[in-house]
This record gives structure tokens, sequence and C-alpha cells, in this order.
């Protein structure tokens, strides 16, 4: 398991600060329910395995705000950044043996590692933000899934690019090859597509969420080929994408926050919203109503995804169009199909 630093809890403001400045993994914990509000009967020490930083403005530090807001109702709190493959298990025995109540994979990744330690520890609540493992056992009943559709959002922001896009090349960066970013990926295609036949789309999954040089590379790359929007689904490796968008003045599509500060000129012409905090923090809720387990398949029709508002540069016409594809799938008049290919 990698090292850890622990800390004390701190002051709204304090904790905005600690935002700004990860070390390459921590571990934090908080003082007890008494001082700072009421904690659940049944939880009190809460822990979270992250892929990337806190600081991706993305992913990774939407679950650390949720763990803050946690923290400020009373629970002690963990977290281990950058937790790869090989360290999954490990990790999650570790938060168990610690006598954490709620241990938390921050990724479909995790979910393998997760099913084989939670048979181990039936008493621990486990929750991965993904879809269960493929497989034809019975999976533990003390696992809740996440399985939002995060590809209708990404569906939509297809269809945004191509609306967009002057020279009929677009673009898609994602960061690891599983489920959830083939299935972003290949809605965002397939979105593409029904907004303009004939777009191109170039995609390329790097294989790391922690790399924004690999994100730059890939965007300039993307660039030279005459790509003129891009979606990155990346956190840190997606940052560099944005910087590259930014150098060369080419549009993009922002991910889980609203991204549109990072690039100047307006050319985030929105962000494809993940509501992390809600995720994590309502688990809480249905553990103490004794509800906890199980798959929930949130997407647009629930506001867990949601897209940031558009940039000026977006015509009302076009802002129009996208609402309406946006609506369909709110209405459930259109329904996609995940697609989990990497191909």
């Amino acid at each position: 398991m990698k090292e850890v630093k622990r800390l004390a809890l701190l002051s709204l403001t304090a904790l905005m600060a600690l935002a700004g400045c990860s070390s390459n993994s921590s571990k934090a914990t908080a003082s007890s329910a008494s001082e700072t509000g009421s904690a659940s009967a049944d939880i009190s020490k809460i822990a979270i395995l992250l892929p990337g930083y806190i600081t991706d403005e993305s992913w990774n530090q939407g679950a650390y705000e949720g763990l803050m807001e946690l923290q400020l109702q009373g629970y002690e709190i963990a977290y281990t950044e950058a937790v790869e493959a090989a360290d999954m298990e490990s990790t999650f025995r570790t938060y168990c043996e610690e006598g954490y109540q709620f241990v938390i994979g921050h990724g479909v990744q995790y979910g393998d590692a997760c099913v084989r330690v939670a048979a181990d520890y039936p008493d621990t609540y486990f929750f991965i933000t993904g879809n269960p493992p493929q497989t034809d056992e019975e999976l533990p009943t003390n696992i809740a899934f996440y399985d939002y559709k995060e590809y209708e959002g990404a569906y939509v922001c297809g269809y945004l690019a191509a609306l967009m896009s002057k020279s009929g090349i677009i673009g898609y960066i994602g960061g690891g090859d599983n489920t959830t970013q083939c299935s972003d990926k290949n809605a965002y295609v397939q979105g593409a597509a029904a907004a303009n036949a004939d777009i191109e789309v170039k995609t390329v999954i790097t294989g790391t969420f922690n790399d924004a040089n690999i994100g730059k590379e890939t965007a300039l790359g993307m660039i030279e080929q005459g790509v003129d929007v891009i979606l990155q689904t990346c956190d840190d490796t997606g940052l560099g994408a944005f910087e590259a968008c930014n150098e060369k003045g080419v549009m993009c599509i922002g991910y889980t926050s609203d991204q549109a500060a990072l690039v100047d000129d307006n050319l985030c012409l929105t962000s494809l919203m993940v509501s992390i905090p809600t995720m994590i923090t309502s688990q809480i809720d249905i553990i103490a109503s004794g509800e906890f387990g199980g798959t929930e398949n949130p997407g647009l029709d629930s506001g867990v995804i949601s897209l940031a508002p558009y940039s000026s540069l977006v015509p009302t016409d076009v802002q129009t169009k996208v609402d309406e594809v946006k609506q369909q799938l709110v209405d459930h008049k259109l329904t996609l199909t995940p697609d989990y290919s990497n191909n």
C-alpha cells in the first residue's frame, strides 16, 4: 500500500486550500462525530481509493469534495491517491483491517478487487462508482455499484461537437481501457454521427489518467490532423489536452466538473458533468435505510449526469438542437445501449 499522511479535521476554508496542494498519495482522518455533527449509527469511518490525484479538477477532485462533505458531518475519513491495479486488493484490505466500515473504489476498475475482498469482510460496506464486473458468480451483497449512464452525456457531447466542427473532424481522448471510458468513446462517436453522418472522429484511449504530458501530446497530434473539437474524459491527462487546445485555439469539452475556466476565449463549449459528491454522500442514507447493495443506473434523467452551461461560442440554434437531443434521452424517447468495446 502506498505511503500515507494523516491530517486533522480542518475548517471549510482550509479544506478548500487543501484541494490545491496534494501529495502523491494521502490518507486523511477527521475528528469524532461529537465535535462536528452526527455520523450514521452504522458508519463512522469512511475511506476511498482514487485512481488519480485530488487536484485534477475532475473525477478525483469531485470524489475528494464528497469525502470532505462527509468529514464535515463528523465522519472519520481517509483516502489514497493513484491506486493502481497491483495495489487495489491490498489497499481495500488495509482499510478494512483498520476498521473503516464504508470503503469506496472510485472507478469501475476497482470492481474485481472489491469483489475478492468483500466476502472476507461481510460487516463492511463497499461502493464502486461503476458497473459490476462481468461474472456468472453471485456478487457479495455488501457491495453497491453505481452504474451511471455517463455515456448519455458523451452522446450529447458528440452531437454538439459535430455541429460545431468546421473541419468535419473531431476528437475524443480517454484515460483507461475500462467499460466507462469505452462506452463514453463509442457514445461520443454515435452522437456525432447522428448530427453529421459525414463527421470523422479521432479517438485515443491513452492508458493513463495521470499524465498531463501525454494528454497534451495526444491533443496536439489530433489538432495536426485537423481536429477542431476535443472531448477529454481523463482527469489529469485531460488537463494536458486542455492546455494544447488553449495554445492552439481549439474548441474543447470538459469532464466531471465545469471546466470552462481552464481555457481562454470561451473555447470550452460545455462539460460532461458527473455529480460525484452526490454519488458518495447519498450512500450513507441508503446504508441507514437498510437498502444498501445492488446496482443503480442513474443518467441524464436523474441529474447525476448533466451538461455545464454552453459557451458563448455555441449559437442559439445549435443549443436548441442539442437540448432537444438531451431531452429525448431524459424522456426515454431515445435509448442508448452502452458499447464497451475498444476498437
